[in-house]
């Protein structure tokens, strides 16, 4: 991955939490791959001859009630408040891509190291601001460079990262002891200023998070967006976007070049449109003098840009 810039203290005591493991794999630094239109059944109202009586009036106070109740549990699910459910959820997908809770800035270094975190250098679609470490899972880059270039695109600005890999020893002190910041697959958002914005960032968040790629609260103290991303969910959504396979797809985002394999009838062009690249840059990327390919021919597939 060549030379990788790791923002933080190079020299902090880990913390001995034995609360927050460190899996064996991991340890020994081997990869881990890790609108419904609703009518209410309200009986309907007699004519104005007839009389009602109080029997009847407070049915139909109940009734509406009742359907106000249904109509509003929709939204409700679809909302950004946090809840000990939530941080379940989050906690459950660390366990499931046997991700470690690492304990200080050491236990960092070593996961860029075995290429388990990936930097963030920020760019024109999204700078970093009083980030501790400037790193975090493959899946969590790619989800960040996809979203801050359609956010610039819709608002003509930066998307701007608060928070990104936080060992436990530079959790703050108002966070949650099951927090996944540690784990590297949650970051924080600033929340944007223009109320338009702020209603693109949310529904695409509510949105991704409707299709369980992600978890998504909107935290007050101070106000940001925490985001963890579930990264094979996440990784096979944006493969079945482009049409590319999901271990070109994991490539990308750890920053290596993917390969394929030539199969018969294959072009240069449909290849690079499945990779989401051009022609030109498989064939410098290979040294091809043409466009001929045979079958069985193994490709490098360079690193395509995330604009999709």
């Amino acid at each position: 991955m060549g030379a990788r810039t790791v923002r933080g203290p190079s020299h902090v005591t880990a913390l001995s939490t034995a609360s927050h493991r460190v899996d064996g794999m991991e340890k020994a630094g081997h990869r881990v791959d890790i609108p419904v239109d609703v009518s209410a059944d309200v009986p309907s109202v007699p004519p104005s001859h007839v009389a009602r009586p109080r029997a009847f009036r407070l049915r139909v106070t109940a009734a509406v009630a009742c359907a106000t109740v249904v109509l509003a549990s929709p939204a409700a699910a679809q909302s950004l408040r946090g809840s000990p459910a939530s941080l379940s959820l989050q906690n459950r997908q660390a366990e499931r891509h046997d991700f470690s809770f690492l304990k200080g800035s050491r236990d960092v270094a070593r996961f860029v190291d075995a290429g388990l975190l990936v930097p963030l250098e920020g760019g024109p679609t999204y700078r970093l601001e009083d980030v501790s470490f400037n790193v975090a899972r493959p899946e969590v880059r790619l989800f960040v460079e996809r979203l801050s270039s359609q956010y610039k695109q819709a608002c003509g600005e930066p998307l701007v990262v608060t928070s990104l890999t936080r060992p436990l020893t530079h959790q703050p002190w108002n966070a949650s002891a099951r927090s996944v910041h540690p784990t590297g697959m949650a970051l924080d958002l600033r929340v944007p200023r223009k109320a338009a914005c702020r209603k693109w960032l949310e529904s695409t968040l509510l949105e991704l998070e409707r299709r369980q790629v992600l978890d998504a609260t909107f935290e007050r103290r101070p106000p940001h967006y925490h985001v963890a991303i579930f990264p094979r969910a996440y990784v096979a959504y944006v493969a079945s976007l482009t049409g590319r396979e999901k271990s070109a797809v994991r490539a990308s985002a750890a920053g290596a070049p993917a390969t394929h394999v030539v199969r018969r009838g294959e072009t240069l062009w449909r290849i690079a449109q499945t990779y989401d690249t051009t022609p030109t840059a498989i064939r410098r990327a290979n040294r091809l003098s043409s466009t001929t390919i045979r079958v069985g021919q193994r490709l490098v597939i360079p690193t395509p840009t995330h604009g999709d």
